[in-house]
């Protein structure tokens, strides 16, 4: 059998390695446009703020290591065309400019998602830059070095535009922060957190501009940007990092198989089948099972992209392992603060008019007798009625760390476990990390007197 991979990033790397590792009896050619494979741009943010110095270490895979699996990996080949009733794809070499075309027997599709970028006026200046690829690091890396870079603006206040805003704080640039939403990182976590988080950033000297409209870009006549206009101000800035969001990569898909209306998506079965059952989508491509709201949702994490390439894999081989859907679990370790979340939050319980309740419980992590006891918070969100947990925040802060915690609570929503259940978990204690009757237990305790 033939199998075509378009895109060999986490999901489609994933895929391949595993199918690869099992069997040689299937024919895999791979095609990617860019010129590397397996780049974790998580690493992005610590290379620019010099946690490590080689990164070399941001790749776990290579189109060698794939070749010596037996793959035909081609690299800097863009897919132009899906036609699913032929069953071809049409291909152009990027290097050659030569377009061809290539038959498969199944497809698998892992188009990934790519940064928005709104066109905003001067928005082709010089120092205007996206985060995604090596590529793009490499350029970030250089310019945080770089002294003539004095000012620094970060749009969007997500993961990657905090962590970002952290990097380029720490390179001794002055940064400031701009978004259009009320508080940083406001999808994952409510504002119990996030403000902990804030009067930490403005501590360290970030300028943050929430509730902001970004209009312009302005030059300095010479090519480069000069500053950034908002609907309520103008920021001095010598470099501008786009982190707005992501969108899925889906449109030469139209009209060949089955796309969410709103964020045009790829729509999947457990086996990451898709429509047609001759093609597979992958990874940032695909909206997933969310298991606290029983819809499928596109929750764009590494994580689960490597998951569903495996699970696709697997149901090429035969050995069905279901995809068993997501809580969107992740965690953040910025400006001293240490947070983790999974499933939904407050916020986005309102925004999507689900009924809940939240418990709120802050406290000591350890007897306040150890002198090392720090701050922890956990917030739970859950079904009023039949107290079926739908999502939970932990935050930790200095040296201590208790994200870890997460995995439970993401366990818990994904098999539909209530505050009941876990009421009376059986915790070990130990001083040295946590209390008696910990802080997880007690905010369950103060959900249930709700």
């Amino acid at each position: 059998m033939k199998i075509v991979v378009l895109g060999a990033n986490h999901a489609g790397t994933s895929f391949i390695r595993t199918l690869a590792v099992k069997t040689q009896e299937h024919e895999i050619i791979a095609y990617d446009k860019n010129s590397n494979i397996s780049f974790l741009g998580c690493g992005i943010a610590l290379w620019v703020s010099d946690e490590f110095k080689d990164p070399k270490g941001l790749f776990y895979s290579s189109p060698e290591e794939l070749t010596s699996m037996g793959v035909t990996v081609k690299m800097e080949h863009e897919i132009i065309e899906v036609n699913t009733e032929k069953k071809q794809v049409k291909v152009k070499n990027l290097k050659t400019g030569e377009e061809f075309y290539d038959t498969y027997d199944k497809l698998v599709y892992s188009g990934g998602t790519w940064p928005i970028v709104p066109p905003f006026k001067g928005i082709n200046l010089n120092n205007i830059y996206i985060s995604k690829l090596f590529q793009h690091a490499q350029k970030i890396k250089e310019l945080a070095k770089d002294k003539n870079i004095k000012n620094v603006v970060v749009i969007g206040a997500g993961y990657i535009g905090i962590e970002l805003v952290e990097a380029f704080n720490k390179a001794g640039k002055n940064v400031t922060l701009v978004d259009m939403q009320g508080r940083v990182i406001s999808r994952y976590f409510d504002e119990e957190f996030t403000s902990k988080m804030e009067e930490r950033m403005t501590k360290d000297g970030i300028k943050i501009q929430m509730n902001e409209k970004v209009k312009e870009f302005i030059g300095d006549g010479k090519g480069n940007v000069a500053k950034v206009v908002t609907d309520k101000g103008e920021y001095d800035a010598d470099m501008v990092i786009l982190s707005i969001g992501f969108r899925a990569q889906t449109k030469m898909l139209e009209n060949q198989i089955d796309l969410d209306e709103k964020n045009k998506t790829v729509l999947v079965n457990e086996f990451m089948q898709t429509s047609d059952k001759d093609v597979y989508a992958l990874g940032d491509s695909v909206s997933l099972m969310h298991n606290s709201l029983d819809r499928p949702m596109h929750v764009a994490l590494a994580t689960n992209a490597v998951k569903t390439g495996l699970v696709a894999a697997h149901h090429v081989l035969g050995t069905n392992l279901p995809f068993p859907g997501v809580q969107g679990t992740n965690g953040i370790n910025v400006f001293g603060c240490v947070f983790a979340s999974t499933g939904i939050s407050a916020e986005t319980a309102k925004a999507m008019n689900v009924d809940f309740k939240e418990t709120y419980w802050e406290d000591k992590d350890r007897p306040e007798w150890m002198h090392n006891a720090e701050d922890v918070q956990i917030k739970i969100v859950f079904d009023p009625k039949s107290l079926r947990i739908l999502g939970a925040q932990i935050g930790s802060f200095g040296n201590a760390n208790h994200t870890e915690a997460i995995f439970m609570l993401s366990l818990a929503i994904s098999k539909k476990m209530t505050l009941l259940d876990i009421a009376l978990m059986d915790f070990y204690f130990l001083p040295h990390y946590n209390k008696p009757f910990n802080y997880i237990l007690q905010s369950v305790l103060n959900g249930l007197e709700k």
